[in-house]
């Protein structure tokens, strides 16, 4: 029989863009060990397994796996699960939201014309990194491309994240991990996440990369978790001047070839950030079987 599955591009309005996703719609049966060996079979940033909810307040459960661990939450795998299942039926069409429960919690997915949007849970921001030269050893760039005005801190909405502002677009182009000391600087951190104002799109506020080696993610084309910390992170350090926080689009993946829009909304209230909103649009590639 096998497994029936769909392949997704997230975070773009055309195939072989954005982030690809397998979903696996209908694992039942499978060994506990099995959708870690699916996930590195599929060789994708994420793959997602729908199963039955725990929480009565859920429609269903995801389980989401790179090829190196499961993780509690991400972002593309969130809203292109969404998508696969909207389009399969087993989300009525008529339905303009579902709560989906994962391992960080549940989170609401809704349709908003074209795009799919999550509420994200609300940030946690962790300790700054001091250590700004062992960050740009880290990265193959000299320290002062640095932007020193904001701090290197982590900072999670159920996915954390090392963030790194830099100062242009090029540095971010020229970023380069240097494993060993990516090493030493994340420890239990999985992802270092680089940004810049300079964009290549003019109707973008942001332009970023996202690295996650060390879980079997070299770099993301696009990362839906990280964006909603990084929209938090530009409103409480107050990074830009005239920021529209309702209308942050972040850029994403260019460098891989994979260019990904992500939109973010930072509701807030003086310093208290009240809720973010992470959306795109998703593409369904292809349906198959895995003979396993």
């Amino acid at each position: 029989m096998g497994q029936k599955f769909f392949q997704v591009d997230v975070f773009t309005d055309r195939v072989y863009g954005g982030n690809p996703l397998a979903v696996f719609t209908e694992p039942g049966g499978l060994k506990e060990t099995a959708h870690l060996q699916i996930a590195r079979e599929m060789n994708l940033s994420e793959t997602t397994f729908v199963y039955p909810p725990q929480n009565p307040k859920a429609k269903f459960r995801i389980r989401i796996f790179t090829p190196g661990k499961e993780i509690p939450f991400a972002g593309h795998p969130t809203l292109g699960t969404a998508h696969i299942l909207w389009e399969t039926g087993q989300i009525a069409s008529a339905d303009n939201s579902v709560i989906l429960e994962m391992g960080a919690g549940l989170i609401q997915v809704s349709k908003k014309q074209k795009n799919l949007f999550m509420e994200q849970p609300l940030p946690r921001f962790g300790k700054t990194i001091k250590a700004v030269d062992r960050v740009a050893d880290a990265l193959s760039i000299d320290p002062g491309e640095i932007d020193s005005r904001f701090p290197l801190q982590i900072v999670s909405t159920g996915f954390p994240a090392l963030y790194v502002p830099l100062k242009n677009l090029q540095t971010v182009q020229n970023v380069e991990l240097n494993l060993a000391v990516l090493r030493e600087i994340l420890v239990n951190l999985d992802m270092i996440y680089v940004f810049t104002g300079e964009t290549l799109e003019s109707g973008s506020t942001v332009h970023s990369r996202a690295f996650a080696p060390f879980i079997g993610i070299p770099e993301d084309p696009a990362t839906g978790s990280a964006a909603g910390a990084l929209g938090a992170y530009l409103v409480h350090h107050k990074v830009m001047e005239n920021l529209d926080p309702s209308a942050i689009v972040i850029e994403q993946g260019f460098e891989m070839n994979r260019p990904s829009m992500i939109q973010v909304s930072v509701e807030h209230t003086g310093e208290k950030i009240d809720s973010i909103q992470v959306g795109g649009q998703a593409v369904t590639v292809l349906e198959g079987n895995l003979r396993a």
